[in-house]
């Protein structure tokens, strides 16, 4: 039973990690499009900054 939840919890956490792998490719093609737009440009960098700590956070769990 323990195992199960263990495994469950690790499937989550890979599942987590593609999903803020695949935000960070979209803003930076968000980024790319914007480029010349101080709007775009401002906010796609916050959201790399966000999901870069995130992406730490969640990539050493799902690692492990």
């Amino acid at each position: 039973m323990e195992n199960e939840v263990v495994d469950n919890q690790m499937r989550l956490l890979k599942d987590m990690k593609g999903k803020i792998e695949e935000i960070e490719r979209l803003v930076l093609e968000l980024k790319d499009l914007g480029r010349g737009m101080p709007v775009v440009e401002k906010n796609a960098q916050s959201i790399l900054s966000f999901t870069h700590v995130l992406r730490f956070g969640i990539s050493d769990l799902a690692e492990v």
